[in-house]
C-alpha cells in the first residue's frame, strides 16, 4: 500500500483540472492555427510518427471542427439511498442550465422538468451510468435543434426511441434460443420503422410543409417528361424544349383587340396576322 501511495499522487497531478473544460475534450485542442493543432498533437497522439502526412492533416481538420461544433448539455447522476437525483455537474452548473433550457427549446420550467423526468425514467433500470446516458440524450436533442416545446418533445422521442431500438438488437444478439431471438428482433424492427418514421415527421415539421410540384409536358411522339422546377419566362418566350401541345402558340407578335368585358385577348401571328394587316390597308 505504501508503494502505491506516490503512484496515486502523481496520476492525480498529471489529471486536467477540470474535465468539464472545452481546452480538454480529448485531443481537440484549443486553438485554430493549424500549426498550432499539429505541434500539440504530435505531442499527445502516441501514433502520430507513424501517419502519413495526409493523415496528419485530417486529424488537424478534425480537430478545427470538433472545437468548433457546440457544447451540448450535460447532467449528474448522485445517489441517496434509493432515490437518485438528477441536476447539471457540479462545475459550470449555471451554464449547462442555460443549454438544458435551449436544447429543449423553451422558457417554462415545467416543461423542462417533463422532459427531464421522462428521460430518466427510460434510463433509470438501466445498470448503467443513468447520468451519462442522459446526458447522451440530451446531446441528441440539441443536435435536432428544435424550436419550440413541441419539436423539442419530438426530439426526446426520438432519443428514446433510437436507445429502445439498439437495446432490443442487443438483446436480441444475446439471446440463446429462438423464440427470444424472433421477439427481440421483431421488436426492434418496429421501433426502428417508428424511428425512420418520426424522423421523416420531425423533418417535414422543420421545413414548415414544403411542397413539390411536378409539372408533365408531353412532346412530340408521345414522350412526357416530370419536371420538378418552375421555368419563369416572358409569356411568349420560345424554348427549344417546349411542349408539342403548345408549339404554335407565342409564334409571332401578340396583338390584342378591342373585347367588350375590356379582357385582351391574344391572336396568334403567322397567315392570319398577315390577312388582317392587307384588309387594313386596302380600307385606307
Amino acid at each position: 500500500m505504501m508503494s502505491e501511495q506516490p503512484k496515486r499522487k502523481r496520476a492525480a497531478k498529471t489529471a486536467p483540472a477540470n474535465p468539464d473544460a472545452d481546452t480538454a475534450r480529448g485531443f481537440v485542442i484549443d486553438s485554430d492555427d493549424p500549426v498550432e493543432v499539429e505541434k500539440s498533437l504530435a505531442k499527445c497522439v502516441p501514433e502520430w510518427g507513424e501517419l502519413k502526412p495526409t493523415q496528419r492533416e485530417e486529424l488537424v481538420q478534425d480537430s478545427i471542427r470538433s472545437r468548433s461544433r457546440p457544447t451540448r448539455p450535460k447532467v449528474a447522476s448522485v445517489k441517496k439511498g434509493e432515490a437518485v437525483q438528477i441536476s447539471p455537474p457540479e462545475k459550470h452548473q449555471a451554464s449547462h442550465a442555460i443549454r438544458i433550457y435551449e436544447a429543449f427549446a423553451t422558457s417554462s420550467d415545467d416543461i423542462v422538468m417533463t422532459r427531464i423526468t421522462e428521460i430518466q425514467s427510460h434510463f433509470a433500470k438501466s445498470g448503467d451510468d443513468t447520468g451519462q446516458r442522459m446526458s447522451a440524450a440530451l446531446a441528441f436533442i440539441a443536435g435536432c435543434n428544435p424550436e419550440n416545446e413541441q419539436q423539442s418533445a419530438m426530439a426526446t422521442q426520438l432519443a428514446l426511441l433510437h436507445d429502445a431500438a439498439l437495446t432490443a438488437l442487443g438483446a436480441a444478439k444475446r439471446a440463446e434460443f429462438m423464440d427470444a431471438y424472433e421477439k427481440y428482433s421483431n421488436q426492434a424492427n418496429k421501433l426502428s420503422r417508428t424511428f425512420a418514421v418520426l424522423t421523416d415527421s420531425y423533418a417535414k415539421l422543420q421545413r414548415g410543409g414544403v411542397q413539390t410540384v411536378k409539372h408533365v409536358n408531353v412532346y412530340e411522339g408521345g414522350q412526357a417528361v416530370v419536371a420538378d422546377h418552375v421555368h419563369t419566362g416572358g409569356m411568349n418566350a420560345k424554348r427549344s424544349d417546349q411542349a408539342h401541345a403548345t408549339g404554335n402558340i407565342g409564334a409571332g407578335a401578340t396583338m390584342l383587340s378591342y373585347d367588350a368585358n375590356g379582357i385582351g385577348v391574344p391572336i396568334p401571328g403567322g397567315a392570319r396576322q398577315e390577312a388582317l394587316q392587307d384588309a387594313r390597308r386596302s380600307e385606307g
